[in-house]
């Protein structure tokens, strides 16, 4: 089928309005911290139901209150996005309260965790490696997998994956980081397969994120090693959670609607 062109003669229309998710519902996995939060505060904004996935129930129990103050509808969910079980009571959750899922935000993710580590390659376990690939790509990929049936039947979806820019080819590896960014480059890789297999239906995309100051950072990150980060940075600042927020919406919205299969390089220039 041939689509037909627009009269060259007709003036574009673009409408600020492009951008609302007014009447959508959003999955945020990871989203009770750190990117997650800032996320799912960005969609909830933005209109849409947002429903958040993670393990800690304290931490969902905050944000929760946090959106449901701003008088915004939002669902809690307590999951481990690495078993496929839980994962797909979530989806039925989401359905079950909003009737629908149209949008996926694949946040969970990390260089270390409380069941690894991360290091220099010869200090790293098996299970460090395994537990790593586990929740960044996994997730990814079994909430995605839960997910598209659903999207698939109702005709219509958004999948945005988070990677990160140690994943890009142009850095070098930082050691003690070459897991992390080996599996976030698998993220990437695995974006661009969904948008083949399930386009035109749903669209699937990635954003490589740079440098944002999150609570785990602030608590874990050593000083010299944030003044290296900022030197790098060429507009001089560090990431706010209004910049991925706005990124996040803007894919997930009608604004994003020619946006597939691509990666979002949020960094600030480095």
């Amino acid at each position: 089928m041939t689509e037909s062109l627009p009269e060259e003669t007709a003036i574009p229309q673009f409408s600020l309005d492009a951008f609302s998710l007014a009447g959508r519902t959003a999955i945020v996995s990871g989203g009770s911290d750190g990117i997650g939060r800032m996320i799912a505060h960005g969609f909830a904004d933005a209109g849409a139901n947002v429903v958040i996935a993670a393990r800690g129930v304290e931490k969902i129990e905050n944000v929760v209150a946090e959106i449901k103050s701003k008088g915004h509808a939002v669902l809690g969910v307590p999951t481990d996005v690495t078993d496929p079980d839980a994962v797909r009571a979530l989806v039925e959750r989401a359905i079950e309260r909003f009737g629908q899922v149209d949008v996926l935000m694949n946040v969970v993710g990390g260089s270390q965790g409380p069941t690894f580590k991360r290091g220099p390659l010869l200090e790293l376990t098996k299970h460090d490696f395994n537990e790593a690939f586990n929740i960044n790509v996994t997730s990814a990929f079994l909430c995605s997998q839960a997910v598209v049936p659903h999207m698939l039947e109702r005709g219509g979806g958004v999948i945005i994956n988070m990677a990160s820019v140690g994943a890009r080819d142009y850095r070098l590896p930082e050691t003690g980081m070459s897991v992390y960014n080996m599996t976030k480059a698998s993220v990437m890789h695995l974006t661009r397969s969904m948008a083949k297999e399930w386009a035109p239906t749903i669209r699937v995309n990635c954003i490589n994120a740079g440098h944002f100051i999150t609570p785990r950072r602030a608590r874990t990150e050593h000083p010299d090693r944030r003044a290296r980060s900022l030197a790098e940075i060429e507009i001089g600042r560090f990431g706010r959670p209004e910049d991925i927020a706005g990124a996040a919406v803007f894919i997930a919205s009608d604004a994003g609607a020619f946006f597939n299969g691509s990666y979002l390089d949020l960094h600030g220039g480095t």
